[in-house]
């Protein structure tokens, strides 16, 4: 038998996994990182796919805005360099508008002081509230005469480029092809959306992704900009050009996973501490989730460092239904993530390996990990195991 050693950061926790060969690897992402974004933001916007170059549409006095959704993996660095690619161009930063996805403050701040070392502080900085109608403004009616909201500058601008992450279309919360759905609608239509996908059901999901993509056809989306993960949380690959040609070739670009039926998954949310997070946990284990047999275990490794509202709320002992519901309808920090994770540990046994407490973990419903010790101990009692690798995508 030979062992293998699997080394990689999941935040801040450095873990090396010793490994047989009935250790199954896996993921979505692609093996190789790149982080020549300067590069490959210029090659994608010079040369898009079935586009002309970007600046060709852009006239002398148009507003744009780029919409940036949340957990893109180096998500600032790849939209630094895609304002400096426009205002080198001769794009008045006074005319741009970012639209960030995110409520993270420690980001928000981030790219806020990049763009101030570039002298770049003219650029208009909106952050998303899906729970401020007033900032959105109407597209389009469901078929349920239910009102569809999307950001208001994403509307008012003369051209707008959404980046979005490609993700496996099972994904929860996985970007539309024009990236604007769910992450720029209003908390309502997020909240249709959640149930539906909450519930599985296919036939109100399908009505979802028709209704999205007459909303990014009605917004006037005719560009977008997809990054395509690398399996250790960073960026393999960036994609842009005409919206369905970027959407279907950056998830073809996503290596699919067989499913299969393993003791034991280990979904690793590979990357920086920006990857870190409820979300992507509650990713990780749908993933896992799949590839687990009904008796088995789903170990997630992901460094989050404390329980939000929405996470405190699975120390509830409500039915999972209505504890759902009422969680969602709430529209508390983490909420959808929190459901996601009531209803898989409801059906799997469900260890969090993280820099939380024990008391605090085992509160939440969660078996506690304390070391890598502890996890290649687990390891050893299953006799078919899969290792997900960059699982939140």
């Amino acid at each position: 038998m030979t062992n293998h050693t699997l080394a990689t950061m999941i935040g801040s926790i450095r873990i090396q996994l010793k490994l047989t060969d009935e250790t199954v690897v896996v993921a979505h992402g692609r093996k190789d990182t790149r982080d020549d974004y300067d590069a490959m933001i210029s090659q994608q916007l010079d040369s898009p796919l079935d586009y002309p170059p970007l600046v060709q549409g852009i006239l002398e006095d148009d507003r744009v805005t780029i919409a940036v959704e949340d957990g893109i993996p180096e998500g600032e660095h790849i939209v630094v360099a895609v304002v400096q690619y426009m205002v080198a161009r001769g794009i008045e930063p006074s005319r741009l508008t970012l639209v960030l996805g995110t409520a993270v403050d420690a980001r928000i701040q981030h790219i806020r002081q990049r763009l101030a070392d570039l002298s770049l502080s003219e650029i208009s900085l909106v952050l998303h509230d899906p729970k401020n109608i007033d900032s959105h403004a109407y597209v389009a009616a469901s078929e349920t005469a239910d009102a569809i909201y999307v950001q208001r500058e994403l509307i008012d601008a003369d051209v707008t480029i959404p980046i979005y992450c490609a993700r496996t279309v099972a994904c929860p919360l996985s970007s539309d092809l024009y990236g604007i759905a769910p992450s720029f609608m209003d908390a309502a239509s997020q909240l249709r959306w959640s149930i539906a996908w909450l519930e599985d059901n296919v036939t109100q999901l399908h009505q979802h992704e028709n209704l999205s993509q007459e909303a990014g056809w009605l917004v006037g989306i005719h560009f977008a900009i997809a990054v395509v993960p690398s399996l250790d949380g960073h960026v393999a690959e960036i994609l842009a050009g005409k919206p369905d040609k970027v959407f279907r070739q950056a998830t073809e670009l996503l290596t699919s996973v067989d499913p299969n039926a393993f003791d034991l998954v280990i979904a690793m949310v590979d990357g920086k501490e920006d990857q870190q997070n409820w979300l992507s946990i509650a990713r990780a284990a749908s993933q896992a989730e799949s590839l687990c047999k009904t008796d088995g275990r789903i170990v997630v490794c992901c460094d989050v460092k404390k329980a939000t509202k929405g996470i405190r709320d699975l120390a509830s002992d409500a039915p999972s239904e209505e504890a759902n519901r009422r969680l969602l309808k709430a529209h508390v920090e983490d909420a959808f993530p929190a459901a996601v994770l009531r209803s898989i540990r409801e059906q799997r046994s469900l260890y969090l390996f993280s820099s939380m407490k024990p008391n605090e973990v085992e509160s939440l419903g969660f078996a506690f990990i304390d070391s890598v010790l502890s996890l290649e101990h687990l390891m050893e009692q299953a006799s078919k195991i899969c290792i997900v690798r960059g699982s939140q995508y």
